[in-house]
């Protein structure tokens, strides 16, 4: 990768090669990705597509970062937010479930949290669907690291859950 166009300066080498791993096997397996991000801000779809000679196996990103974006662009029910908060379990898993549905991805990882603010500063929600499996869930508590610590760590989580769905 070249560094000065894309995400590897900030990124551990550790998740660099993960991404890469990852994005590989997906290519032999012909599975496209599609992410529906919060806290992370589009991170995540950016890294995917960073990766030169196998970036073609992600599919679509949606930046869901306000209550209306995640009910207009995923469908998540505005109820559900209204009674689970918009960084639940439940949001997470439907985020995950909108982003399969509205997009031609055999897999959707979504991410939904307070990066460092909220509630809970460093909660983050993870969700990842695939087609005919059960949707996987993960919360983590990254704790008060900061915003930047914390959407690096949420890179981690998202491609391991993104690894074992394959």
């Amino acid at each position: 990768m070249n560094d000065t166009e894309t995400l590897s300066p900030v990124l551990p080498d550790a998740i660099e090669e993960a991404t890469r791993r990852l994005l590989s096997k997906a290519c032999e397996r012909d599975i496209a990705f599609a992410t529906a991000e919060s806290c992370t801000g589009g991170m995540l779809a950016s890294m995917l597509t960073d990766v030169q000679g196998v970036a073609h196996s992600f599919d679509r990103g949606f930046v869901t970062y306000s209550e209306a974006a995640k009910t207009d662009l995923l469908g998540v029910p505005a109820a559900l937010i209204a009674e689970k908060g918009a960084v639940s379990r439940e949001v997470a898993l439907a985020m995950a479930e909108g982003a399969l549905a509205r997009s031609d991805a055999n897999i959707a990882l979504a991410i939904t949290g307070f990066a460092d603010s909220g509630d809970e500063p460093g909660l983050v929600h993870f969700a990842c669907a695939r087609a005919g499996r059960k949707t996987a869930h993960r919360e983590e508590h990254f704790g008060p690291i900061g915003r930047g610590a914390t959407r690096i760590e949420c890179m981690r989580v998202a491609v391991e859950m993104m690894t074992e769905m394959l």
